[in-house]
């Protein structure tokens, strides 16, 4: 059964932050997960039953590796959990391959939720 997040159509690289039941869900075109070239806008609301999350990310290891913290927007991570959150996605450096991230995003007492993010050139 698809669940609906109501409200306006999102754009592609909008995304809200709700629940169903206790796991935190992440609607957009894409179940959360994000491709886009470096100094794309990417945006997080709050939906509803939601009043704040964080955001957490780190590299996407090969298999077996440990994550490593990593953060791939230009603005600074919120210290805190938002009610929103807009960032811009860091270009890759000349030369290096697309960027992967792991990113988690987190509501109080819920199941989070850990979708992905590419970084194109």
């Amino acid at each position: 059964m698809p669940i609906d997040p109501g409200g306006p159509t999102l754009a592609p690289y909008d995304f809200l932050v709700g629940l169903a039941g206790s796991q935190v869900v992440i609607f957009g075109n894409s179940g959360g997960n994000v491709r886009g070239k470096g100094g794309r806008k990417v945006k997080f609301d709050c939906g509803q039953g939601v009043s704040s999350f964080t955001i957490t990310c780190t590299d996407f290891p090969d298999n077996g590796d440990t994550p490593v913290a990593a953060w791939p927007f230009a603005e600074d991570q919120p210290l805190d959990a938002v009610a929103e959150f807009t960032g811009t996605l860091k270009k890759p450096e000349k030369g290096a391959g697309m960027l992967i991230y792991k990113y988690t995003i987190a509501v109080a007492g819920k199941i989070a939720a850990d979708p992905v993010i590419i970084v194109d050139h």
